[in-house]
This record gives C-alpha cells, sequence and structure tokens, in this order.
C-alpha cells in the first residue's frame, strides 16, 4: 500500500513468514491457532451449532464466535471460503470481509491479507482506518509467535488504552 494506492474501500496487507503455508493456515484456520495471535477466545460452529475442536481446520459455511482478549466485547461471523494452506476468508463485524491468503515460497510463506467492505453497507471511516492500524500489529505478531514463540499481546495489564489489546 502507498499514498496512491491507499483508498477508503480496501487495504492489502502483507508479510513473509519462516514457516510452511501448511503450518501457518494451522495458526489462522483452527480455533486453538487463532487464539495465538489473533483473539482471546474462539468458538466456531457447524451444522446445528456443534462445536469445532482446538485443532480441527474451519470450514466454510461455519459460524463463529470471537471474545477479545481481556476485553468485554464480541464479534460474530461466517467463514465464508477456505482452501487447505492457502486462503481462509470470513465476515468480519457486518461491514466487512477479510481474505487471507497464503502464498508459498520455498520454505517461506508470504501472507497477504485485505479487508474489504462488504456490499451495500454504511461505511465507517474511523472503524475502517482503525482496522487498517490494527492488522499490521496483529500480522506482527502472527510472525513473532511463528517465528519466536512470543506473542506481544499486553495480557497482564488492564490498561483499556493500549493499542494491542
Amino acid at each position: 500500500m502507498t499514498e496512491k494506492t491507499f483508498n477508503m474501500e480496501h487495504f492489502v496487507h502483507g508479510i513473509y513468514l519462516n514457516a510452511r503455508a501448511g503450518n501457518v493456515f494451522k495458526y489462522i484456520a483452527t480455533p486453538s491457532g487463532i487464539i495465538k495471535w489473533f483473539i482471546g477466545k474462539a468458538k466456531y460452529y457447524y451444522k446445528d451449532l456443534n462445536i469445532r475442536l482446538g485443532d480441527e481446520v474451519i470450514q466454510k459455511g461455519d459460524s463463529y464466535l470471537w471474545t477479545w482478549l481481556n476485553k468485554d466485547l464480541e464479534l460474530k461471523g461466517i467463514v465464508t471460503e477456505t482452501t487447505d494452506n492457502k486462503l481462509f476468508q470470513f465476515t468480519f463485524s457486518p461491514l466487512y470481509i477479510v481474505t487471507i491468503n497464503l502464498i508459498s515460497e520455498g520454505s517461506k510463506t508470504k501472507v497477504i491479507l485485505n479487508h474489504e467492505y462488504q456490499e451495500s453497507v454504511v461505511k465507517d471511516e474511523f472503524d475502517f482506518i482503525n482496522w487498517c492500524e490494527c492488522w499490521v500489529f496483529f500480522l506482527t505478531n502472527l510472525k513473532s509467535v511463528i517465528e519466536h514463540g512470543i506473542d506481544l499481546r499486553e495480557t497482564e495489564s488492564v490498561d483499556h488504552t493500549l493499542v494491542n489489546r
């Protein structure tokens, strides 16, 4: 993204990870993986409200309930597309669709995150810009967790002004 390519319809962030796509996919598309770098608690539901277990790969059509780390904030959504080790797409609040593409490049994986408005929604510029910033932190945290085993989110403080919670 550059000053000339930034727009208020969608943004794209990318990062290289020193890990194979199959390993990265487990961090993105399993309940036990996504809580290590992004969300505090994650429940994924399929057919008649059955819950997917920790290392079970999430599937297209699953719904989710995420709870933020150390916050009284929940988010519900739907998984709209998955392709093993390549793609994970989900609704992100009523406003957005987030698509995470994984591209294998030797022993590394390029992660490309696209965040865009869903069709026919009332746009919220502050929320959009906030998520543009937040995804940079969370992708950095994904890299830290995968490559070094260190979660950068603040877990010991109850200071709600911290940006990494």
